[in-house]
């Protein structure tokens, strides 16, 4: 009978060898050409042999050497149920250690908050107020996880903005960030201090992106505005705060909820952007 149980071994290992490249092919006909992310036939069938098959493979004959150290040969049924779960219960082991790390973020997440928040003007290398400097500390008591991203899951990014009525909002471009440098690979636990730089829309590239865009080149010093009533409203706008949210999707402070605790004046940006070489371009 010992042969019995090893050729039902030798089944159920065929079928773990032939299962994978219809199973791959299911899956390459049925993921289409589009998404961020599309693996080719090859792929999918060297992904599934090094990840499913040879695992499956090499649990299968333990369990078998076990059947035999046992004296169990004759358990031909008992031997097949295994090996038909095993795929089953081998892909659900394996989602564990990602649902106790999503389960460990979101109690993290949960604990973090905001602690402080300043702003003050945003100074160019000359000098002059084009935007404004926004600064945020955050308490992660017990860290906060990266989930594998880059800057990480839930890391929290502010947005500014101003509140137009009857029309959309004026949206303010981060010009630069430390969220990015101070977050390699998570949150450690304690208190982090982010930095944001922030600049009116309007503003042309050179200071919106500076590192991209190089003020040497012409095109990037030109006014970026909307129309011409979108120009002379901005520009006519009293001094006045500057709305933020710190998310994703305000999870940190929810948008509309908070205000710079300092006033800014659009027409001083666009004055600051003329003295550093910024024009009207038709």
């Amino acid at each position: 009978m010992t042969a019995s149980l090893t050729r039902r071994a030798v089944q159920l290992t065929a079928a773990y060898w032939v299962g994978v490249p219809v199973l791959a092919t299911v899956i390459a006909l049925s993921q289409g050409q589009g998404g961020w992310l599309v693996f080719t036939w090859y792929e999918l069938v060297a992904i599934g042999f090094a990840a499913y098959v040879v695992p499956l493979t090499a649990l299968l004959w333990i369990g078998w050497a076990i059947f035999r150290a046992r004296g169990w040969q004759d358990a031909i049924v008992p031997f097949t149920i295994f090996g038909v779960l095993l795929p089953f219960a081998y892909y659900a082991a394996s989602l564990v250690p990602g649902l106790f790390e999503r389960y460990w973020h979101a109690r993290q997440l949960g604990e973090a908050r905001i602690e402080s928040i300043s702003d003050e003007p945003l100074l160019s290398a000359h000098g002059h107020p084009i935007g404004v400097r926004f600064t945020y500390r955050v308490s992660f008591p017990l860290g906060l996880s990266s989930l594998g991203q880059e800057p990480p899951a839930d890391a929290p990014s502010a947005g500014l903005y101003l509140p137009y009525q009857q029309s959309t909002l004026m949206e303010f471009a981060n010009r630069d960030s430390t969220l990015r440098q101070v977050s390699q690979g998570g949150f450690a636990a304690g208190t982090t201090a982010v930095t944001v730089d922030a600049v009116p829309m309007f503003m042309p590239l050179s200071i919106q992106l500076p590192n991209g865009f190089p003020a040497s080149d012409a095109r990037n010093l030109c006014f970026r505005w909307k129309s011409a009533e979108d120009r002379a409203r901005q520009l006519a706008a009293s001094p006045q705060t500057v709305l933020f949210d710190i998310g994703p999707y305000g999870r940190y402070v929810p948008r509309g909820s908070r205000a710079t605790a300092h006033a800014y004046r659009l027409a001083d940006f666009y004055a600051s952007a003329q003295a550093e070489g910024a024009k009207e371009c038709p």
